[in-house]
């Protein structure tokens, strides 16, 4: 039944009671005052003050309704930004990725390109020229070539499939994240009661939800986060931060889920409003305590070496967070300029998704750096490559030169070798071995 129901019922009621006291009055005029009227109408009169007081708290009860359908409506709200904010953080992963899948085409069919226009202008050139231990020398030469680019042509592949997971792997990540918000509030819900009166208890189980939103954020354990990892200080004081989480240029992001909720299982479960209000009170108390306790530590100055982002302060129960942050508008504020970030299930699964997608963003950028790398090593190689298979052919030609030469003093000509060694040979010269007779026929015929 709604609230405006109860208001409108509550309302007949005490017409219908001043109906009864008015009819009761006209009736005592009607009949002097006899004492029976008199009593009936004192009966009417004390029901309708009871009534009456039923159903102000009847309005109050609406009032409550009405803020609570407030909230609710702030909530969604929120969700809903959250919601846009992740697609369109979806859109743009997917446009950087048709952007470098484009750009590897692009190069790959360059590089394609240009190997067969200087292979086909060198080959055009110098085949002819190449003997058979020249073959096997280009052969040497184009082996570790090839080799470069089978990698380079393996590398693009993984690339591109990297790229096509992400993208499917992105929209699953967006429909799951309202599943694991919805379950993550009502697990918390459910076992407020059973972790009351408890405080070591109610720690545990805040590291185990803040573990196993870790677990499906897609951030890797020991890469990319790690657990109750510890570093010590100059002056040799140690610490072991529950989550410590790595971002891309050496940046780093501590959560922190040991805050206390009793005073607010004592506000949720007290009945009396006035009780209720000082739970509250001490509900707030406690988080900004936590907060005071978490700046005062300082891991700024004791995390060595690493780029300390801010801390995030993991509040296990969504109701509990958003209780504390309705009735002090400043909490979130005033921890914030502390380098504190509070946080819930839902805002810390939305955060952890975007840095596990910075992360994929920042790892598909360092292939790309390594594949424009590995390129222009591979295009230096093959300049290197097509000069040297330059020279070898400026080689063949000089030797072709230096070879027509001696063969030209060898058998061209009166003065040749050839001729002179014939006329010695027709004064009467005799030796073992006879000039080839080829050699003598090409000789004959210059």
């Amino acid at each position: 039944m709604g609230a405006e129901t109860l208001l409108l019922i509550s309302t007949l009621v005490v017409f219908a009671l001043a109906i009864g006291v008015f009819t009761g009055l006209h009736l005592a005029k009607r009949k002097d005052n006899s004492p029976q009227i008199l009593k009936e109408l004192e009966e009417h009169k004390a029901r309708l003050l009871a009534e009456t007081e039923k159903n102000e708290e009847l309005k109050q009860s609406s009032r409550e309704v009405g803020m609570s359908l407030e909230r609710l409506r702030d909530e969604k709200e929120r969700a809903l930004v959250l919601i846009s904010r992740l697609e369109s953080e979806k859109s743009n992963v997917e446009k950087q990725i048709d952007e470098q899948r484009a750009d590897i085409q692009t190069m790959q069919e360059k590089f394609t390109k240009d190997f067969k226009l200087i292979a086909n202008q060198i080959f055009e050139e110098k085949t002819e020229s190449f003997s058979r231990k020249s073959k096997e020398s280009i052969d040497q030469l184009l082996s570790p070539l090839k080799e470069r680019l089978v990698s380079f042509e393996k590398k693009v592949d993984e690339t591109h499939k990297d790229s096509i997971k992400e993208t499917s792997g992105l929209k699953t990540e967006l429909r799951t994240l309202r599943e694991m918000s919805a379950k993550m509030t009502e697990e918390a819900e459910n076992l407020t009661k059973a972790l009351r009166n408890d405080t070591k208890v109610q720690g545990n189980w805040g590291e185990m939800i803040l573990e196993s939103i870790l677990e499906g954020s897609g951030l890797r354990k020991d890469e990319e986060y790690f657990l109750q990892k510890s570093f010590s200080s100059d002056e040799g004081r140690r610490f072991q931060p529950d989550v410590m989480i790595k971002l891309p240029d050496d940046k780093w992001v501590i959560v922190d889920s040991k805050v206390s909720l009793k005073a607010y299982e004592d506000f949720v479960t007290e009945e009396d409003p006035k009780v209720k209000e000082r739970h509250l009170k001490n509900h707030l108390i406690s988080l900004k305590n936590h907060i005071k306790g978490l700046s005062e530590k300082k891991y700024q100055e004791f995390a060595s070496g690493k780029n300390l982002d801010f801390i995030l302060m993991f509040v296990p129960i969504e109701p509990a967070y958003l209780t504390a942050l309705q009735a002090d508008h400043s909490l979130f504020n005033e921890a914030y300029d502390r380098g504190i970030v509070m946080v819930s299930p839902t805002t810390l699964i939305a955060s952890l998704k975007i840095i596990s997608t910075t992360w994929k963003h920042e790892y598909q950028n360092r292939n790309a750096l390594e594949i424009a790398e590995r390129g222009k090593l591979l295009f230096e190689k093959f300049v290197g490559f097509a000069e040297d298979f330059e020279k070898i052919g400026l080689q063949i030609d000089r030797t072709s030169a230096t070879y027509n030469d001696a063969m030209k003093k060898l058998r061209d000509g009166r003065g040749s070798l050839v001729s002179q060694a014939k006329q010695l040979e027709e004064l009467g010269v005799r030796a073992n071995k006879k000039l080839s007779s080829n050699l003598i026929a090409d000789g004959e015929d210059a």
